[in-house]
């Protein structure tokens, strides 16, 4: 679930309304978590202690929750079993830049994302939580 609650979007399910805002939600939550892989793989390449990251944002607007959860089943080595798969999150990546070319909107966080999911895939990560995008950082898994 993305939310705490679920949202009616209209009367009529053949409109597609439902779909097109889950490939909204799915665009942020697919970004997030690349973005909380990278900067953990930067904070490995420079020699930073992850904590210190964490320190840094503690109790601001940038401290997610979402980004703890996954961050910590990536520096926990937690990707099993996924919660949501690194192969289903390239997919979707996919549908969400191909939806929006169709709506006249070029996507280049999340085609880049996509590109993330599938190199973290093709290292063997396809069946992982997609946090194991962290991965795809680095040419051989970290």
């Amino acid at each position: 679930a993305v939310g705490a609650r679920t949202v009616w979007t209209g009367e009529d399910g053949a409109e597609g309304s439902a779909t097109r805002l889950k490939l909204v939600a799915n665009s942020w939550v697919l970004a997030v978590t690349n973005a909380a892989g990278e900067a953990l793989a930067l904070a490995k390449g420079l020699g930073v202690d992850p904590q210190g990251f964490f320190d840094a944002i503690d109790g601001g607007p940038l401290d997610m929750g979402y980004l703890r959860a996954k961050s910590g089943m990536i520096l926990d080595d937690r990707l099993s079993p996924a919660q949501f798969a690194v192969s289903t999150a390239a997919k979707d990546a996919r549908l969400i830049v191909e939806a929006g070319e169709r709506g006249g909107v070029r996507l280049d966080v999340a085609a880049a994302s996509a590109e993330r999911f599938e190199r973290a895939a093709a290292q063997g990560h396809g069946d992982e939580d997609m946090a194991a995008a962290y991965y795809a950082s680095f040419d051989e898994n970290a």
